[in-house]
């Protein structure tokens, strides 16, 4: 019996001070707009998209924390675009030479409490999508809400 108590009390103090010396790391969560590249085909006789590259020279955010977020890439096929946390808009400019084209998304964000320690990020559903056409076609929105999971927010088709 006293074997049985002995271990009982042991577990005891062991989890009790396994749970107060554990520490919390925090990883930072890459909530961005996913954007595929795309480009028209004809396929029976109908136009449809196709997964493309894009040579792009500089791909900038507007009021974003690292301004170029691309500069001098080749064979891009997927982007991931960081949305402003301290508004409901953000804005891109792609520039292809001489021709730019630019984006601008408008959202609605929505908190993420990750913990006490790691404290907050923030989730987002598009809204709105407007944009220029010097080399961008179309833009198609696929998945308007942006979380951690990364899927394909949008399609950019050049």
């Amino acid at each position: 019996m006293k074997r049985i108590t002995w271990l009982i009390l042991s577990f005891l103090i062991l989890g009790v001070f396994s749970s107060c010396l554990k520490n919390e790391i925090c990883s930072p969560l890459a909530i961005e707009l996913q954007a595929g590249i795309y480009t028209l085909e004809e396929v029976n006789d109908a136009l449809d998209t196709v997964p493309a590259t894009i040579n792009i020279d500089t791909l900038s955010g507007l009021l974003v924390e690292d301004n170029y977020l691309v500069l001098d890439e080749t064979d891009i096929d997927l982007l991931s675009l960081p949305l402003n946390d301290s508004s409901n808009e953000s804005s891109f400019v792609f520039s292809f030479g001489n021709l730019k084209d630019t984006i601008h998304f408008t959202y609605d964000k929505q908190i993420l409490f990750n913990s006490v320690k790691c404290g907050i990020s923030y989730t987002y559903t598009i809204t709105s999508i407007d944009f220029s056409r010097n080399v961008l076609l179309d833009i198609i929105l696929i998945n308007p809400e942006i979380d951690v999971i990364s899927t394909e927010n949008i399609q950019l088709v050049f």
